[in-house]
């Protein structure tokens, strides 16, 4: 807010020269900026008196016109956008939101909060299956799972374990989060997933832990044959990690040849290098230590050294089982040491599980999961979600009729071409 001076304009003449007599005009300066900082419940509104007169004779009621804010109706696009990234971007549980907005005067049900989060998502749902769709295409996907609960199962489901699957595809030059709550654990979620894929599409690199759940079952010889699996080297080093108190110089040791290989990704990451060169890179400087680690992990067993199922065994035969997948990176361009980025992004599942503890219905955990997609898509690209979700609800016609022109990375500039059709021609 602009705040004008109480008594001088631009041009006006200088009070402090006035004693010289001379001809001292002000001028525009920087302005000197304060910021006062508020507060207020989640979802404001105003109430509207609207002054009416009844005639004594016809009985004939007048009323005033709305005004501009009100004619939208009672809920507003951004309090529906508002509350979806409340509920599925911070994690905060409606029933919390509504005790707030109680304190603060404003009441707002719980009930009344998921109606509002249905009808968002109906009008965001094609953009949602467009992300999917988007998704199955990337040349790289991270994905990993974690428990969650289902209240009402559905009436075909087979078992009783529940899974939020999170996955992250990068498709070209964007990155796209998923999630996925089902009976279903992260294996069967990206096989599904992968079924939109165009099987003439360039090889595919996944990374995830070596958990047998991980590992999808896949017909296709096609997609098998493009196919480089990637495990996480972080659950391999936590392994050795959580038995360092009973072996301590040995996990030492190994702890040792696994900081050596993230000193070197550092290093490439602060340089800038490419795929190819940070290929090279680690193919020079990281591979020995690879090498004399494998070697230590073979002799270790072979000479008896370790009992084979004591805690450093089982850390042992993990990491030679997996060699092949966990050390992709020796062998791939582009091929990721660890998991971590999915595993930040699970964290959003886990916080809002913890607040939430469950979804009632497997047609709610779509909801959710489809909402959380798009926030943290949309994060991701440096987009406020809020103005996001705003947009595709003004424009649900579009959002229905072309999906693909409203993801996170380009609804902007539909929008720009939106409004320059809507512009008069010139005289």
């Amino acid at each position: 807010m602009d705040v004008p001076h109480a008594d001088l304009t631009n041009g006006s003449s200088c009070p402090s020269c006035t004693l010289c007599a001379t001809e001292s005009k002000l001028r525009p300066d920087a302005p000197r900026v304060i910021v006062c900082l508020t507060s207020g419940p989640l979802i404001n509104g105003a109430r509207y008196s609207l002054t009416s007169y009844r005639c004594t004779v016809c009985g004939e009621r007048f009323e005033a016109s709305e005004p501009l804010a009100a004619q939208g109706g009672k809920y507003s696009v951004s309090c529906k956008s508002q509350l979806a990234v409340a509920r599925y971007g911070m994690g905060l549980p409606f029933k919390r939101i509504e005790q707030w907005q109680a304190y603060q005067g404003v009441p707002l049900a719980d009930a009344t909060q998921w109606d509002l989060v249905k009808s968002l998502y109906d009008v965001v749902s094609p953009v949602v299956a467009s992300l999917f769709q988007q998704a199955a295409s990337g040349e790289m996907v991270y994905y990993d799972d974690t428990p969650n609960r289902l209240l009402i199962a559905p009436e075909t489901a087979t078992r009783k374990g529940v899974y939020t699957t999170a996955m992250v595809s990068n498709v070209e030059a964007h990155r796209i989060f998923l999630y996925v709550t089902s009976h279903r654990h992260a294996g069967e979620n990206i096989k599904s997933l992968l079924s939109l894929r165009d099987e003439s599409a360039d090889s595919l690199i996944t990374m995830s832990d070596a958990s047998a759940q991980n590992i999808p079952t896949v017909d296709s010889e096609t997609l098998l044959s493009r196919w480089i699996f990637c495990f996480c080297l972080v659950h391999s080093r936590r392994k050795f990690f959580e038995v360092m108190d009973f072996f301590e110089s040995q996990c030492d040791f190994v702890l040792e040849m696994f900081a050596m290989v993230y000193k070197h990704e550092r290093h490439c990451h602060e340089e800038g290098y490419d795929a190819q060169a940070r290929l090279s890179y680690h193919q020079t400087y990281s591979a020995a230590y690879m090498d004399k680690l494998y070697t230590w992990c073979q002799n270790q067993l072979l000479y008896q050294q370790t009992e084979p199922n004591s805690g450093l065994g089982e850390a042992i035969r993990y990491l030679l089982k997996h060699w092949e997948g966990l050390t992709q990176f020796l062998r791939v361009a582009g091929a990721p040491l660890d998991n971590s980025l999915c595993e930040r992004a699970i964290k959003v599942a886990i916080r809002h599980r913890r607040n939430s503890l469950f979804y009632r219905t497997q047609f709610g955990a779509d909801v959710g999961d489809g909402l959380m997609s798009l926030i943290q898509t949309a994060c991701h690209h440096g987009i406020d979600p809020v103005h996001y979700l705003n947009s595709l609800q003004q424009h649900a016609d579009g959002v229905r009729g072309s999906p693909s022109d409203w993801l996170p990375w380009c609804y902007q500039k539909t929008l720009s071409a939106s409004a320059t059709e809507k512009e008069p021609l010139a005289a």
